[in-house]
């Protein structure tokens, strides 16, 4: 892939890791400034967000971009907005995110649906809470109880998977609340995330 460069209307599953010592979201006005940046610029960069979750020391993403660049052009406009923010905040002077994130391409349904799996377990599998929809910065909510906030986008693998019974959002809740087979997880672990593990 050329730098800067992405396909178009393939979608992604992306890891935007710290690279500062410590994390990069230090409190609850951390996250809110981050997750607000990114989701008001989704429409500008026409970018279609699907799931999300943002974790002390990185971002999970899993999005379609529309045009070439759009995915990077945004990802380098939130992120500058935020070490900007970070660093007169916290008197540091450092990029708080690396130039480029780790990316793997979803290409298949399975894949899809695990990977928005992955990304809205993760605050019940780190203990940062007790439940998923108790964590603000995470799109499990609007994902698993039929929300449609104005920046989420529903991929169309999510949309065949749901309509396929008559309780779409309990299967979905039922879906996510499964835990992985060990296999399995480590097979997403290997192909999904940076060698430094989960964050």
């Amino acid at each position: 892939m050329a730098e800067g460069q992405n396909p178009a209307a393939q979608t992604w599953f992306l890891v935007n890791r710290s690279k500062v010592q410590g994390a990069a979201f230090f409190d609850d006005a951390c996250f809110d400034y981050y997750q607000l940046r990114l989701l008001n610029c989704l429409k500008v960069y026409q970018v279609q967000l699907h799931a999300y979750v943002l974790q002390p020391s990185a971002a999970w993403l899993l999005l379609t971009p529309g045009m070439p660049r759009a995915m990077f052009s945004m990802l380098d406009f939130v992120n500058g907005c935020y070490s900007e923010y970070f660093n007169q905040r916290f008197e540091r002077n450092s990029a708080v995110f690396p130039s480029r994130p780790f990316l793997a391409i979803v290409d298949n349904a399975k894949l899809l649906l695990d990977c928005q799996k992955m990304i809205e377990c993760w605050p019940l599998a780190s203990g940062a809470t007790d439940h998923p929809g108790l964590y603000r910065w995470s799109s499990y909510s609007a994902n698993a109880f039929g929300g449609r906030p104005r920046f989420l986008t529903r991929h169309r693998f999510f949309e065949q998977f749901i309509h396929t019974t008559e309780n779409p959002m309990e299967r979905y809740r039922d879906f996510v609340a499964t835990p992985f087979g060990a296999d399995r997880l480590a097979e997403l672990e290997r192909r999904l995330l940076p060698s430094a593990g989960a964050g």
